[in-house]
């Protein structure tokens, strides 16, 4: 009689990775819409509609509690996950940049604070073309002991 080969135990971790990778995914998605509603923003302010200044720095304050809770889970993802430590990293770093342009902006500084705008945009455009893959297992650091 033929026997039936033992099934590995599903990894609890492979679970949590998941889960929190989703959250990544979701709350990196509502990071780069609200970076967008920057950009329009700003370009109506810069076009004479003084009212979208306000709503200009409502949404910088968006930014930032969405950006922390977009850290936590990539902090989770990585530590508590055992996932990669890009998202991390790159989220931190869209934290720290984000810093950098509340401050620009609140000094006037435009020289700055646009361009610094614009690659901010483009980081999360970037990070979200590869959230896809923010779930994967963090790579073994001996390849040839895996293989």
């Amino acid at each position: 009689m033929a026997t039936l080969p033992a099934v590995p135990a599903v990894d609890a971790r492979a679970g949590r990775r998941r889960r929190y990778a989703l959250g990544y995914a979701v709350l990196m998605y509502a990071v780069t819409l609200v970076y967008f509603a920057q950009a329009v923003s700003a370009g109506q302010f810069l076009s004479g509609g003084y009212d979208a200044l306000s709503w200009h720095r409502y949404a910088a304050t968006g930014t930032d509690v969405v950006l922390f809770f977009t850290l936590l889970f990539a902090g989770l993802l990585r530590w508590h996950g055992k996932g990669r430590l890009w998202p991390f990293l790159a989220t931190l770093g869209l934290l720290v940049a984000n810093q950098a342009q509340n401050a620009a902006g609140a000094a006037r500084l435009v020289s700055l604070h646009i361009p610094l705008g614009v690659a901010m945009l483009t980081a999360a455009v970037v990070i979200c073309l590869r959230v896809h893959q923010a779930g994967e297992p963090r790579e073994p650091r001996d390849r040839e002991a895996a293989s």
